[in-house]
């Protein structure tokens, strides 16, 4: 037997009421109409679900096993309910976004601060996310729209550079780096340093560099996320390369490298799916940041 949703509306009800009348108020229909889809769920399911005892549907333990179930059930199509009604009477006013850790500090916060400030109303979900998990958030459509610190490879999914971002080293305040005008990889050597991960796109991007520089370096204590960099430096573990955005908000000593490591913060989103119109404002609003800063990706075009 397939337990039908108006199945177990029927089931819920009687569950909460306790008998056949409220159940029948409770749903705007017939007692016996009621009556005779409890039955029919019993004798289908060949189990008992209540007990009548004076006049009342006392439920056995099987019942209350299946309620917990119900009830789930219940309350999730009361959120899609409540989601349909709310794009019908606020459409376009509803983003979800993913984003990468190194851009959730500053970039991000300051474009989602100016478009609620354009659209008030707008709910907006956000959450950060690693790179290698975007293409998941975004075909399985929980998300609209991912800001990337590094391009996203996949041949579903738009990636669109646009804005420029550089890493910089992060010192404890007090070190004896600071009076450097800018960091050599050569002046890491000597010092105790924590790098991303080499097996994350960060980490890559960040060997290649220190490879291409000939110096020999070595990270005694690998992180994912820059923030975690952050905590780890400001207890004096030692020294990072980061980047700017996060290194800028994060009370450390911030130095330029001598041997400039840039990346490009990229645009992600679905090829198959047309981009929700909250998501296009969203994306105008950071095009814009990255022009007041001076870092946009010249030849930016939208795809058609």
């Amino acid at each position: 037997m397939a337990f039908k949703l108006r199945h177990m509306e029927v089931f819920r009800a009687v569950m909460l009421t306790g008998s056949i009348s409220g159940a029948a108020k409770m749903l705007y229909v017939s007692q016996p109409a009621v009556s005779k889809l409890i039955a029919y769920i019993e004798s289908r399911l060949a189990l008992r679900l209540f007990d009548r005892i004076n006049n009342r549907l006392v439920p056995t333990s099987e019942a209350q096993a299946l309620y917990r179930e119900v009830e789930r059930v219940y309350q999730a199509a009361l959120w899609v309910n409540e989601c349909a009604q709310s794009l019908a009477t606020t459409p376009n006013r509803q983003l979800r976004v993913c984003c990468s850790a190194s851009l959730s500090t500053v970039v991000l916060p300051h474009a989602l601060a100016e478009l609620k400030r354009q659209v008030p109303a707008m709910h907006i979900e956000w959450h950060t996310t690693l790179m290698n998990d975007m293409p998941v958030q975004l075909l399985g459509k929980k998300v609209d729209l991912s800001i990337s610190a590094l391009p996203v490879l996949h041949d579903h999914l738009y990636s669109l550079p646009f804005m420029r971002g550089r890493m910089v080293c992060v010192l404890p305040p007090g070190h004896a780096l600071e009076s450097q005008p800018v960091i050599e990889m050569a002046h890491l050597a000597r010092e105790p340093l924590l790098l991303f991960r080499p097996d994350i796109p960060f980490g890559q991007l960040i060997n290649r560099a220190i490879e291409r520089t000939g110096v020999a370096l070595n990270s005694f204590l690998d992180f994912t996320n820059a923030p975690e960099a952050v905590a780890l430096v400001k207890q004096g573990m030692g020294v990072s390369i980061i980047d700017e955005f996060v290194a800028q908000d994060s009370g450390l000593v911030v130095k330029p490298l001598a041997d400039e490591i840039g990346f490009d913060i990229s645009f992600v989103f679905s090829r198959f799916d047309p981009l929700p119109e909250a998501a296009r404002r969203m994306m105008q609003v950071l095009l814009d940041q990255a022009r007041g800063l001076g870092r946009e990706i010249e030849g930016f075009a939208w795809p058609e």
